[in-house]
């Protein structure tokens, strides 16, 4: 349950159709996340690291939670804005940094931080992190 996004099994049409940023978007689950941790104070808990244009960015339970409705919005707001060309990049904003992706890499992000959380509630729930 480390990757999310299993990125060595895309394959080269995927990976030459899409790109590589949509093919190496990745969070990778904290191998060193317990119940202690959720139990003492979860919203500051490290639970993985987002790695996107070739950047790794570790985050707490909080920042995934709020990087996941920031994305979210923004994909809502991107699909359906018309007159966007797949060209077309927007700015993305996750942490410090700024990215610059297409539509279908936003698409990718937000199923990915939304994949992230859901596994690691659900990862909580049944026991996983003893």
């Amino acid at each position: 349950m480390n990757s999310i996004n299993h990125p060595w099994a895309i394959s080269d049409k995927y990976r030459h159709k899409y790109g590589t940023i949509w093919s190496d978007m990745d969070f990778k689950v904290n191998k060193k996340l317990t119940n202690h941790m959720f139990k003492m104070d979860p919203m500051n808990a490290m639970v993985g690291t987002l790695e996107i244009c070739g950047k790794s960015i570790p985050l707490k339970y909080k920042h995934l939670i709020s990087y996941n409705n920031i994305v979210a919005e923004l994909t809502k707001s991107v699909y359906f804005e018309k007159d966007v060309s797949k060209h077309d990049k927007f700015a993305i904003p996750v942490g410090a940094h700024d990215f610059y992706l297409k539509k279908h890499e936003i698409g990718k992000l937000n199923e990915t931080l939304r994949d992230s959380l859901s596994c690691i509630v659900k990862g909580y729930q049944i026991g996983l992190y003893l």
